[in-house]
């Protein structure tokens, strides 16, 4: 009897944790992470399955839905809807314990009306055209509540785009871009949209309204006339090696493409240190350099001009392929952190590898940033020190940073 009762546990033990990772699976990301969505003519579509992260997931979480997979949560009375479904898969949010308007409403669990709150997913965009775009979603409702989503922009929650409905389209697929208002509970069209104020990623977000919302793809467009019909544009997606194409083709800078990607990055240009009496020199267009027949050493410091804060740093630097100079970052004296870019096959290279991180650093307005270079030689040929600037960057978004699809060379 002993052995049945220990057989059984196990058993169930096993299909337990076979369930909650199977679960768990349902709720990550599938999308790859070398890829980006890319805007067109003032144009984008994008699966919603295909998002970047999801967090705050704590309360309520996003879950994939297909023909051969949905999650089993308590609290879920739907049928799966992937028929008709843009690329035959969807996202649920679960449990789902308000079905009806007379099922328990609990703020901050099964309802928020707090963009940001509960279960947000991420996409990164990639945008060529910055202006006013206007959200659509296709979502799949039954009832009067799981018809509502937020749509937020860089960590940031317009009122534009709180509280977008559906009241019309019951038990189909229907795109909407209307938002409930006081006056007009079904909501009023072409009110929910997103200004993005420069070219570059973007990351936009949706998060929870009301549990068991189904979400099937969202369309971003600058055509205030424009309405969606059936599953829509196609999705275009563009690897990073792609846009590093573009730009290598380009005379951008590449300190200025990265420093510029998202819109709440903060820098320091090498060229907007001081130069005199630090052994710096300008090299080029974009960089400070160290004449090694003159100097093996040099260091400039200037002032943060920004807010008080965390950040995570990004410093740029150039590979060379003579040696591997070592750069010092220091803040009011203390150091951050030293390293070396490694050598290039070409005469010298800008991209992730030559750049450094630090992460969570927190600086004051006014603090002394200091720069310390120092030349290196492959035995034959010196190293001249070469660096492009500093990029403050919000925390966690330091490694987007690294990634950014953008790189420089010179043979």
């Amino acid at each position: 009897m002993k052995h049945l009762l220990l057989k059984t546990f196990i058993i169930a033990l096993f299909a337990h944790t076979f369930l909650h990772s199977q679960q768990h699976k349902l709720s990550l990301s599938i999308f790859e992470s070398d890829a980006v969505f890319a805007e067109s003519n003032g144009l984008v579509a994008v699966e919603a399955e295909f998002f970047n992260k999801q967090t705050l997931t704590e309360i309520r979480q996003w879950y994939r839905v297909s023909k051969n997979e949905s999650a089993s949560v308590k609290n879920d009375e739907d049928e799966s809807h992937f028929t008709n479904a843009s690329n035959s898969e969807y996202l649920e949010i679960l449990p789902d314990t308000r079905v009806t308007h007379q099922d328990k409403l609990i703020k901050g669990e099964n309802f928020s009306d707090i963009p940001g709150e509960i279960a947000v997913l991420n996409y990164i965009i990639k945008f060529n055209t910055p202006g006013r775009y206007y959200v659509w979603v296709r979502a799949y409702s039954t009832g009067s509540e799981d018809n509502g989503i937020h749509v937020g922009l860089n960590n940031t929650w317009p009122e534009t785009g709180k509280r977008i409905q559906w009241c019309n389209g019951k038990n189909n697929w229907t795109w909407s871009n209307k938002q409930r208002t006081k006056e007009e509970h079904c909501g009023v069209p072409n009110q929910i949209y997103l200004d993005i104020d420069k070219a570059g990623l973007h990351e936009i977000q949706f998060s929870m309204r009301e549990d068991g919302f189904e979400f099937d793809k969202f369309i971003l467009t600058q055509d205030t006339n424009y309405v969606p019909a059936g599953k829509d544009q196609d999705v275009l997606i563009i690897k990073k090696s792609q846009l590093e194409s573009k730009i290598q083709g380009s005379n951008a800078s590449y300190f200025k493409t990265i420093a510029t990607i998202l819109p709440e990055n903060l820098s320091i240009a090498s060229l907007e240190f001081p130069i005199k009496d630090t052994n710096f020199y300008i090299n080029g267009k974009n960089w400070l350099a160290i004449n090694p027949e003159e100097h093996e050493i040099a260091e400039t410091t200037t002032t943060f001009e920004f807010k008080n804060g965390k950040y995570d740093i990004v410093f740029v630097g150039v590979g060379e392929n003579d040696g591997s100079s070592i750069f010092t970052l220091l803040i009011n004296g203390k150091e951050i952190g030293t390293y070396a870019p490694p050598l290039t096959e070409n005469l010298f290279e800008e991209g992730k590898a030559f750049n450094a991180l630090w992460e969570n650093i927190k600086i004051k307005k006014g603090a002394k940033i200091t720069v310390k270079a120092k030349v290196a030689t492959d035995g034959n040929e010196w190293t001249r020190g070469r660096w492009a600037g500093i990029i403050f960057t919000p925390v966690g978004k330091g490694t987007l940073i690294q990634d950014a699809p953008s790189s420089f060379s010179q043979n």
